[in-house]
């Protein structure tokens, strides 16, 4: 076994300042060290661009029935899921994700006592969920059984055991399966399923016809929350038919975003409900709810002004929210809207002219 090289000692001409109990400082890898080459690997889930993600060591690589799976030590983000050659979440900002996913949902709702998961195969959506104390029980779906396995194993930091916690009962079967034979009725449902609007078989977890499934197992003051996809004024076409597909169902629908770093996008976050308005949204209030029901320290991203802002988009952004377009169907392939291009002529002329009109 070879031994252990300690850090070099680091002097630096400042004081560091003093940090909370559950904190230490770690000197930064010198990336010097870690050599030429190495394991890479590589994210393809975008059709033009390649990006790759360096690791110290591959923890496991296979296939389940379902997806091929590879759990790696990342360098930058530490251990880190990738299925099918995207990336779904790391150590060092799976808690940002889903605290995202989960919190707003769970803490917006006045008493959520039932909560059902379809996807979340690591466990750390559960694990959100079941912090509540009002929470009676959780039912998580994946239609991955070996998944589910490969990251209770592997994964632990991310579900901290709450796939042993009597409220949870686990089911492996297909989510829109479940919905459409399920009898049970839930105060909060969050779907944090694969990102794909391929045509494929996932896609049948964001139509018309599924949200109509799910509606009838919501109690009044329900709450959805879907993981919405990569979400920007760049990449908008898969999140905004999803928002549209649930506002055919919902007549509140929001959405929400934050930038992952380990997903090197913007990711977005669609809520929808029969009563919540993201304008009604009161930092201070939610501030107080979060004290109340999870106290100081459990979150390590969330508060309410994070949120807030989360809710706010840019010009263009709102610009393509309001705009027309598919809305997802069983049966009906996923066509998107052609791109908008802007020329505007008053901007080539300088100074503007503030009264110009097109």
């Amino acid at each position: 076994m070879s031994e252990s090289v300690p850090f070099p000692e680091v002097v630096r001409p400042y004081a560091l300042s003093p940090l909370p109990q559950d904190c230490f400082y770690v000197e930064p890898e010198d990336p010097a060290a870690a050599g030429d080459g190495g394991v890479c690997i590589t994210e393809s889930s975008d059709p033009y661009d390649t990006y790759l993600y360096r690791a110290r060591r591959i923890v496991h690589q296979g296939r389940t029935a379902f997806q091929n799976v590879v759990i790696a030590d990342t360098y930058n983000y530490g251990p880190a899921l990738f299925l099918d050659g995207a990336i779904q979440s790391s150590s060092e900002d799976e808690a940002l994700y889903h605290e995202m996913l989960v919190q707003p949902a769970m803490l917006l709702h006045p008493q959520p006592r039932d909560v059902l998961i379809i996807g979340g195969g690591e466990g750390a959506t559960l694990r959100e969920v079941l912090v509540h104390a009002t929470v009676r029980s959780a039912t998580m779906v994946d239609i991955d059984g070996e998944l589910v396995e490969l990251c209770r194993e592997h994964l632990p930091q991310w579900h901290r055991g709450a796939f042993d916690d009597p409220r949870v009962r686990l089911v492996i079967d297909d989510g829109r399966q479940f919905v459409a034979k399920d009898d049970g009725f839930y105060d909060v449902v969050v779907i944090d399923v694969v990102d794909l609007l391929d045509n494929g078989p996932a896609q049948a977890l964001y139509t018309v016809e599924f949200y109509q499934l799910l509606r009838q197992r919501l109690r009044p003051e329900g709450i959805v929350v879907v993981q919405g996809l990569e979400f920007s004024f760049l990449d908008d076409k898969p999140h905004t038919a999803v928002v549209r597909t649930l506002r055919t169902m919902f007549p509140e629908v929001h959405s929400y975003h934050a930038f992952i770093p380990s997903f090197l996008s913007a990711w977005g976050f669609i809520i929808a409900s029969d009563w919540f308005a993201a304008t009604d949204l009161q930092p201070e209030h939610f501030d107080r709810i979060i004290e109340s029901r999870l106290g100081a320290q459990w979150l390590d991203h969330l508060t309410g002004d994070t949120l807030k802002s989360a809710f706010t988009h840019d010009k263009w952004t709102r610009f393509l929210l309001s705009q027309l377009g598919p809305i997802l169907q069983d049966g009906v392939p996923f066509v998107p809207p052609p791109d908008i291009e802007e020329l505007d002529e008053t901007m080539l002329r300088f100074p503007v002219d503030p009264t110009a009109r097109l």
